[in-house]
């Protein structure tokens, strides 16, 4: 085992991952599609939702939903071409647990991983669980994205959230109040001196006109725990690689 490889730094914290990461093969093939939606995560979200309502009742058409929103039409002609809805009877159109758990939030640990090469990562695994044991207590976690640079390592949540933050959804704010605690928490558990913690988020979090955060408790939480925030405006594919090679730096 290499002195300084992910499986060697986290044995030293008495962890070790447990079962395969994802599929980095799937994630190269489909990084055109995953870079597609974080460019225009407001059109994916609303036809993503409208796929799974749609599927469920059992009435998807994709012909009728490119008729109706003719918009929508590259983003569901190219989940087609990667085979993450088909034709099942006719025109109805269906999609497996893969393709739902992908378009559910997947895509983000895809594009955090693709972005992670790019950004110079010695070492990277995604959608990782690891076995962790701690003074005789036994448990399990999956880690969205793990990185290495030297003998460093950079912990990454990834949440596929509503894109955008309205004042008075309260519970969007909790999640997200929840994602930052949760994000220290691995640092606690898995990280060392040295090490980084981030949250990549789908939501807007910017005010690009005023120049404010939009949650102010939000983000000052979370420079107080030292998570580095990577929202929406961040996942388009140059930021974020800039955001990643950031924690790697």
């Amino acid at each position: 085992m290499n002195s300084t490889s992910i499986e060697k730094l986290l044995s030293h914290r008495k962890a070790k991952p447990k079962g395969m990461p994802g599929d980095v093969v799937e994630a190269k093939r489909r990084a055109e599609l995953s870079q597609m939606i974080a460019h225009d995560y407001m059109r994916f979200e609303h036809l993503r939702d409208m796929i799974f309502h749609l599927v469920t009742a059992h009435a998807l058409d994709e012909h009728e939903v490119i008729s109706t929103h003719p918009d929508m039409a590259p983003l569901l002609l190219e989940m087609e071409r990667f085979g993450l809805i088909h034709t099942a009877n006719s025109d109805k159109v269906k999609i497996d647990s893969r393709a739902r758990r992908y378009l559910s939030g997947g895509w983000l640990e895809e594009l955090a991983w693709l972005a992670s090469q790019e950004a110079g990562a010695d070492e990277a695994v995604f959608s990782q669980v690891l076995a962790w044991e701690y003074e005789g207590f036994r448990g399990e976690n999956e880690i969205d994205l793990i990185m290495r640079k030297g003998g460093r390592l950079a912990l990454v949540s990834c949440k596929a959230l509503k894109s955008e933050l309205d004042v008075n959804d309260r519970k969007l704010r909790n999640k997200l109040m929840d994602a930052v605690y949760e994000t220290d928490s691995l640092v606690d558990h898995f990280g060392k001196h040295g090490d980084r913690v981030a949250l990549v988020v789908s939501t807007g979090l910017h005010d690009e006109l005023r120049h404010v955060p939009r949650y102010q408790a939000l983000m000052g939480k979370a420079a107080v725990l030292n998570v580095h925030m990577i929202p929406l405006e961040e996942i388009v594919w140059d930021r974020l690689v800039h955001a990643m090679h950031a924690l790697l730096d």
